[in-house]
């Protein structure tokens, strides 16, 4: 590349959302000085790449991607940015896409603001030291959020926000305030109130859907509205309950009564109920009635038979009918709740993350195509090893091999966690705390309500047809 006249020139521009208002780091500043500086070199610019608005902490960018693709391709001959923490604040993201990508495919990198040409030894050395400090100001960036979270939380402030789905129901998200919306407050308070009188989950989820259409999606967000202190004007942060600056819906004394039904409900000492473990989540998946414990007649060893029956198949009360008569069988009780205690066996925290991504969303394929990966470099790696103890590959080629592929490892991961992050549920840590005491969970000898327990904090509902079981599980 002696001759830089005829260069072909890449320009990548990028800003944050904070960083759109700084002098210089405009979008448009950016690819005024960056032409300039190009005309200057009688480069020829062939292409601008634009990413307005995106965070430099990951390469999740459209139009850097695009750039890369290009790059790959040979339509290149220099990539020339403003600044460096512009192309990534990663340390690792900056050298990969300079040594990888750009550098593999014979295309310099030009970072105008220090000066850098990847051209030179000394501009590579350089460049890899920067990228250093621009991970650190990441790191100091993400600490600071942190803290700030907590400060919030202390001066009684709500740490949420960022859209409707991040809300709290009963209240809008207003210039960093939570404000009542007296519509939703009316159905936070009919749930309060409902939960009371003794009003079920599941029924209590289908009164205030027809009541107060739109505003509660499922009987999972109808428990946590009972349990979230936030209605009675107390900020929760990890753990610690502050005095909010919100106004409360409820009064203290009433969600102290929830609480204590709660535990109770979770505890019944009712000895029925206590026998059949999927009671209250049971559906008949011909007719949608509850499915209930019953027992009639004896095995043959005296003891009393117990199952499963759809209300509409019983003699049960005339509105707890949905068709008659309904198709459905009995379960034989201890059949079923072994089937269920089984897939629940089945659950990890992956697990719980692929569930709530679904298997055929786009997130979940990528999860899965970066898993095959770091297994395909694990393998490599494995393969270096058996190549060093048979004495065909010496020790500093190996450990160069495998420092090479173990960093590669270290993208793919952190490319996961990205991924994963960002489709968390809200109670997740409530339910890795259940999903965590699976792998020592006794199912043989724990007391029923203990199973019940836990049952009820993985699963919403269980729909029983004679051909088939579905699990709605509360994630």
């Amino acid at each position: 590349m002696d001759d830089k006249a005829s260069l072909r020139v890449f320009l990548y521009i990028r800003v944050s959302t904070i960083e759109q208002a700084k002098e210089g780091y405009s979008v448009g500043a950016q690819e005024e000085r960056l032409r300039a500086y190009a005309k200057a070199k009688n480069y020829t610019v062939v292409k601008t790449y634009i990413d307005p608005a995106y965070s430099g902490s990951n390469m999740n960018r459209p139009a850097l991607q695009e750039m890369i693709k290009q790059v790959e391709l040979g339509a290149a001959d220099l990539v020339l940015v403003y600044k460096l923490d512009r192309l990534s604040r990663s340390q690792k993201d900056t050298l990969y896409l300079i040594e990888d990508v750009f550098l593999k495919h014979s295309v310099d990198f030009v970072s105008m603001n220090e000066s850098f040409d990847t051209s030179t030894p000394f501009g590579r050395a350089m460049i890899g030291i920067l990228s250093v400090f621009a991970q650190l100001e990441r790191e100091q960036i993400r600490e600071r959020t942190m803290m700030g979270k907590e400060e919030r939380a202390k001066e009684g402030k709500w740490h949420g926000g960022g859209g409707k789905s991040r809300t709290v129901k009963g209240y809008d998200y207003i210039d960093g305030q939570l404000i009542i919306n007296e519509y939703e407050a009316e159905c936070v308070k009919t749930i309060f109130d409902e939960y009371l009188r003794g009003t079920g989950l599941n029924t209590l989820f289908k009164l205030v859907l027809k009541k107060y259409p739109n505003v509660i999606n499922s009987e999972t967000t109808v428990r946590n509205i009972l349990s979230n202190p936030i209605y009675i004007g107390k900020i929760k942060h990890k753990g610690e309950l502050f005095e909010g600056e919100h106004s409360s819906i409820i009064s203290i004394d009433q969600f102290n009564q929830v609480q204590d039904l709660m535990k109770k409900r979770a505890n019944t000492s009712d000895p029925a109920r206590k026998r059949y473990l999927l009671s209250g989540l049971l559906y008949c998946g011909h007719c949608g009635a509850r499915m209930t414990g019953r027992s009639g007649g004896k095995l043959k060893n005296g003891t009393p038979m117990r199952y499963y029956a759809c209300h509409s198949k019983q003699y049960a009360l005339r509105n707890l009918k949905k068709v008659e008569p309904c198709d459905k069988t009995h379960e034989k009780k201890q059949v079923l709740e072994q089937y269920i205690i089984n897939e629940i066996k089945k659950i990890n925290i992956g697990f719980v993350t692929n569930y709530r991504l679904g298997e055929t969303s786009d997130v979940s394929s990528k999860i899965n195509t970066l898993e095959n990966e770091i297994s395909n470099l694990d393998k490599q790696i494995s393969k270096l090893v058996d190549l060093y103890s048979l004495d065909k590959i010496p020790l500093e080629i190996m450990s160069k091999k495998i420092e090479a592929l173990d960093d590669e490892k270290e993208k793919v991961k952190l490319h996961i966690d990205e991924l994963k992050s960002e489709h968390v549920p809200n109670n997740f840590d409530e339910i890795k705390k259940t999903v965590s005491q699976l792998a020592t969970f006794d199912w043989d000898n724990e007391e029923t309500e203990q199973k019940r327990l836990i049952v009820a904090k993985l699963i919403n509902k269980i729909i029983v047809s004679n051909d088939n079981i579905i699990i709605d599980w509360a994630f």
